[in-house]
This record gives C-alpha cells, structure tokens and sequence, in this order.
C-alpha cells in the first residue's frame, strides 16, 4: 500500500509551522497528532496484512508439497503405497516382508481389455486391504502396489515361521476366483517372503533395511517358478540360485557367438527293424565358469527373459545343417527340436521355419517340432493357430513328456500332431512297477487309436525294449541305444552301425543297430 497521498498532505501542513513557530494553533496540532497516529495504524495494517498473505502462502505451499509427497508414495489406481512409499514404511525389527503375485492380469487384459484390467486390480486390492492375519496381534500389516497385480506386504513383529504362516492365509484369501463382467477367473497365487535375522544386523533401518527385505523377497518369489509350495520363505541359498540364473541371463547371447552352446545328438530307433530313423537336437551349454549345463537349467531361463527364441534358431540351424550333412550321405534321418510355448506365441515363427528348411534344403517332413503336453494345454489357444501353419509346411509335430500333463483323448484329437512322446519317468519305471507299465500299455493304444507314432524315451534295459516292441511301440530313444553325442561323435557311432542295402545302385541307408 502506498503512503505517498498522506506524506504529501503531512508536508503542507507542518511546512508553515516550520516556517513560523509562534503561529500554530491548537487544530493543526491535533489534526497532525491524527494524521501521525493515522499513518501508524495504516503502516501496521500493512505489516499484518502482508504478514498474513505470507502465512497463507506458506501454508498453500506446504500443502501442496505434503500432496506431492503423498502422491509420490502412493499408487493412483489403489491407493496403496507404491514401491517407493513402501520403502519408506520402516518395519520395526523382527517384521518381515511378504511380495504376492497373482499372476492374473495378463490374463485379464488379453480377455477384456485393460479397463477390466484394473477393475480386477481394485478388486484384489480391496482383499488384500481387509484381510485379516491371526499371526499379527499388534501393528496391522502394510499393504503396496508394486507393479501390475504383484502386490508386497510389511508384516511387523513376526518371525519366519509366523510370517510363511500369515502368507498361507493371505494367498488362501487371494486364491478365491474373481468375477469379472462376468467372467470367471481363478488366480494361480504365489507368494516370496524375507524375514528380518542375522542378515540385516548391519543394514541400518529405514528404506535400506525394507529394500534388503523386498530384494530376498523377490528371490523367494522366483524361486516359486520352480515348482513345489507356492509360497516360499527366504533362504541364502536362493540368493546363489539367483546369481547364477542372472549370469545365465547375461552371458548366453555371448555363448552362442563363442560357440559354447552346441548342439548333440541322441538317436532314435525303429523298435521293429531296429534301424535308426532320426534323431532328437538337445542344447548343451559349456559354461567356462559352470560347467557343462543340460537344459533343465537354462532353458526356464531363457523362457523368463524372452531368449528362449535365439536358443531354438541357433538349435534349428544347427539341426538342419546336420540332416543336410546326412542326406549328402545317403542317410535320411529326422530331427527333433523342442520348442518352447514362447515360440509357438510368435506369429512369425513359422516364416523363420520355412526359410531355414529352404536355406539348407531339407525337406519339412524331416523336422520334428516338440512340444511339452503342459506348455500347449495351458495356451492352447495361442499355440493352435501356430501350430497349423507348422503343420501346413509339412513338418510333423510331438507332444513330449506326454503322460505328467493336462492331455485327454479329446484334447489330443483337436492338435494337428503326429506323435506323442512317453515321458520317462513310466518308461524307467516299467521294470519294476506294475502300475507304469499299464499306463505305457494305455499310451501305446491310445496313440494307435488316433493314428499317431508312439515314441518311448528313457529305455535302458533290454527286457523294457523288448516289452515295448510287444506292445506295439513305434520308435524309442534312451541309453540303451546311446547317450546324447556331439555332431562329430554322432557321426562316427553313425559310422560304426551296419548299413541296410537299399535301392539298387545306392551307397548308404538305414543304418541297424547290432545291440
């Protein structure tokens, strides 16, 4: 507020009195005492005023930040805390840390769309809010939306056991099917958990020691991918597991440059003529740190992180160079490649196909494609039309470890395959229990029934070969025959077996085993 008007009215009254002492008058000097007093209070009232507007903007201020903070910590579409506000939700000592994934909204989405998608997250949400843990007598746990519909929970004052307990009871509330726009969906819970121990005695608390937490909670939760108990608590030897999986995942695309990934060979039979007739491609990784490493180990891997499709090009390149090789030789052999759920989900997959058979001029019928009984059950729906276009090339499909999954009579007649491959485990077992040789026994008729080559792998007695060829069995791989051997080995033991004559005129054939 200006003072300027009243200054100016100041000075042309006490100017004359300046200028003539003896003349002032009582008026002048009350009105001056007034206009003094005046601008006083007008100058205070500025003061305050400004002081007042200062406070009000000071509060705005810090209401607008406490807001950014709270939205800065908390998830939009929930409301729960996100990562960043859960790590800032210090556990006292002893809690634990409890990260759930539904593993439902992918799902969801590729069904209703993404707007239902975040009905079913609110949904969950509303559970996991009202959920209530006999365990937890004292603080109430703390609930946040990590990513997706992975959600962790702050479980304070427990131990390990109390913890892997209140995790069972929140997985079983979880577990209920969800009812979305009317569509039944039944999520496949899993639960990782860390407790506070020893291990933290150094990390000081705050967002340090819950961060420590939700890492090994997240080790634990991984390691649910493995099988067994969906809920896992941690231990520090899934911490190795975890390092090795992720030197896995970072040195594999340098594996196959190097060539330290190869690919060997295990042949099968004909069980009535006794002659080899392909071949089954299996991955080998020489690791210079690790060792030689099977399949078992790398490929889930691999299928976790998306590599799996640079694994099955570099096996079918591999394999289709080698039937090349036998065909130049006289030899008409098939292969055998697995291939994953994530090939058979990639719409191009069968164009890769078709250009490698053309590149190394193999024909279709040649190259088996394999593919596990529970990969294609769980995404028929996806497989299917893949599987059709594979089919329409001319190359034959194999159900592999056929037996340990979901397939019926009725399932099976719905997939364009031409074998079915017996898992091992009854193969192994059909020397000494009785009940594995019925289900062989069972497989082997079925089979036939629907006009499919019945394949037995893991035979490594004489007497189960013998029993196989009784019941009829087409073909068999295991042991007993040979162990897988690399390209040139392969070669060599292919080398070492009598040759059929065949047509007139030619060099080689099918080559007969002498065991």
């Amino acid at each position: 507020m200006s003072h300027a008007p009243v200054a100016s009215v100041v000075t042309r009254l006490v100017a004359p009195t300046l200028a003539a002492p003896a003349e002032v008058s009582p008026v002048a000097v009350v009105v001056l005492g007034a206009l003094l007093v005046l601008v006083v209070v007008i100058a205070v009232l500025g003061l305050l005023v400004q002081r007042l507007r200062r406070r009000r903007h000071d509060a705005a201020a810090a209401e607008l930040a406490d807001r950014l903070r709270r939205d800065a910590y908390r998830d939009p579409l929930t409301g729960l805390l996100n990562r960043e506000g859960f790590l800032h939700a210090d556990p006292a000592p002893g809690g634990a840390v409890a990260v759930v994934d539904l593993r439902l909204l992918g799902a969801v989405n590729d069904t209703l769309g993404h707007a239902r998608g975040e009905v079913f997250v609110r949904l969950a949400t509303e559970r996991m809010v009202s959920v209530r843990l006999p365990v937890l007598t004292g603080t109430p746990p703390v609930a946040a939306r990590l990513e997706g519909d992975t959600f962790a929970v702050l479980l304070p004052g427990v131990d390990g056991h109390e913890a892997h307990t209140a995790a069972e009871d929140l997985r079983e509330r979880l577990l209920a099917p969800y009812l979305v726009e009317g569509v039944r969906f039944e999520p496949p819970v899993v639960v990782g958990v860390a407790a506070d121990g020893p291990w933290l005695a150094d990390v000081p608390a705050g967002p340090e020691r819950t961060a420590a937490l939700l890492r090994r909670a997240d080790v634990a939760l991984a390691a649910t991918r493995d099988g067994g108990d969906p809920v896992r608590c941690y231990e520090p030897s899934m911490g190795e597991r975890a390092a090795r999986r992720l030197r896995l995942i970072r040195g594999f695309s340098a594996a196959v440059a190097r060539r330290d990934v190869r690919v060997d060979f295990q042949p099968v039979v004909s069980l009535g003529e006794r002659t080899v007739v392909g071949v089954e491609a299996l991955a080998r990784w020489d690791h210079p740190e690790l060792g030689l490493l099977l399949p078992d180990e790398f490929v889930p891997v691999l299928e976790a992180t998306g590599q799996i499709a640079e694994l099955t090009s570099f096996v079918l390149d591999e394999s289709l160079a080698a039937a090349r090789r036998w065909l130049d030789r006289g030899m008409r052999l098939s292969v055998a490649v697995n291939v994953s759920v994530g090939n058979l989900a990639a719409s191009d997959f069968p164009d890769e196909v078709a250009t490698l058979l053309a590149a190394h001029r193999v024909p279709a019928e040649l190259l088996t494609l394999e593919l596990t009984e529970s990969g294609v059950s769980s995404e028929r729906d996806v497989a299917l039309p893949v599987l059709r276009r594979l089919h329409a090339l001319g190359c034959h499909l194999a159900v592999d470890d056929f037996g340990t999954g979901q397939s019926s009579l009725a399932h099976l007649r719905r997939l364009p395959v031409d074998q079915v491959k017996i898992d091992k485990s009854f193969v192994l077992g059909m020397g000494t229990e009785y009940g594995d040789v019925a289900v062989v026994r069972a497989i082997v008729e079925m089979g036939h029934t629907l006009g499919l080559t019945v394949v037995a792998e893991g035979v490594e007695q004489a007497a189960v070969r013998v029993a196989l060829a009784e019941m009829g069995c087409d073909v068999a791989q295991g042991y007993l025959v040979s162990r897988p051997l690399p390209a040139r080995c392969f070669d060599s033991w292919l080398d070492s077996l009598d040759v059929h004559p065949g047509e007139p005129g030619a060099t080689a054939g099918p080559r007969t085993l002498i065991a």
